[in-house]
């Protein structure tokens, strides 16, 4: 079979450096940042964002939080060119708010970044955690994988869905470079998350009370209908057979820690 020879010769000192011990990971960003396509927008992108030095990889994390405080300069407006963008016919028709967005001149540099971050995945087909990689190629001119998340639990504002209030909620998003292991690390994160954002405290777990649960309801509603705790624990010891040590005082702690699962 006859290889095509295509000249590349343009494409000389684009490359982009990837940094990342996982070969899985250097593929996945391999694939999409030697693309002819990808390299040749490089020019006119970092153009675009005011990039005449690359910055250090070290540092792209500091300076994207520095956005507002001036590393792009205040104020300053851009305004996206969809004529290097293939799909824009299908953003027009499936993302009306998001195509006049894009098309308007007042958006500042750091949305910008972000929407046009967007839109290559877009094009390239590509998920969006691929965004911050995204950026770092074109600020950078290198890649790494601590913001390359394939596998990752977030924070999800559902509320963002539709026009009912609703509580975030913790998802795990996976793609098919994903492995159990790397769930299972996930969920890990997830719990954790659970636990220590203050934000997030009715996620905070009960009291195990898991394997009394069902006795402790029943016990609960049983006190409702005026039967006394010794009657509670009499007829619970006759009917289970299993359980027949309960006196009035398990049924009085398993009351109360019902109780107070229903008041957390």
């Amino acid at each position: 079979m006859k290889i095509m020879k295509i000249d590349r010769s343009h494409l000389q000192g684009l490359r982009i450096d990837i940094r990342t011990e996982k070969d899985i990971l250097f593929q996945d960003l391999a694939l999409l940042f030697d693309k002819d396509r990808f390299l040749e927008m490089l020019p006119s992108l970092r153009k675009a964002y005011g990039v005449i030095d690359l910055l250090p990889l070290k540092e792209f994390e500091k300076q994207l939080d520095s956005c507002e405080k001036g590393w792009f300069i205040e104020n300053n407006t851009g305004k996206i060119d969809l004529s290097k963008y293939s799909r824009k016919k299908d953003i027009k028709e499936n993302f009306p708010e998001f195509y006049d967005f894009i098309r308007s001149s007042k958006n500042l540099l750091p949305e910008m970044l972000d929407a046009e971050c967007s839109l290559i995945c877009y094009e390239f087909k590509r998920p969006p955690y691929f965004i911050d990689a995204i950026k770092q190629a074109i600020l950078c001119g290198a890649v790494d994988d601590t913001l390359f998340k394939p596998t990752e639990a977030k924070t999800v504002d559902f509320s963002l869905f539709g026009t009912w209030p609703s509580l975030n909620q913790i998802a795990i998003f996976v793609s098919p470079i994903s492995t159990y292991d790397d769930v299972k690390e996930e969920l890990r994160k997830a719990k954790e998350m659970m636990r220590t954002n203050e934000f997030m405290s009715y996620y905070k777990p009960h009291s195990d009370t898991t394997p009394n649960i069902r006795k402790y309801r029943e016990w609960y509603w049983q006190k409702i209908d005026s039967k006394s705790l010794k009657e509670i624990a009499i007829d619970w010891a006759n009917s289970h057979i299993k359980d027949n040590n309960i006196i009035y005082l398990d049924v009085l702690k398993g009351i109360q820690a019902y109780t107070k699962l229903l008041a957390s």
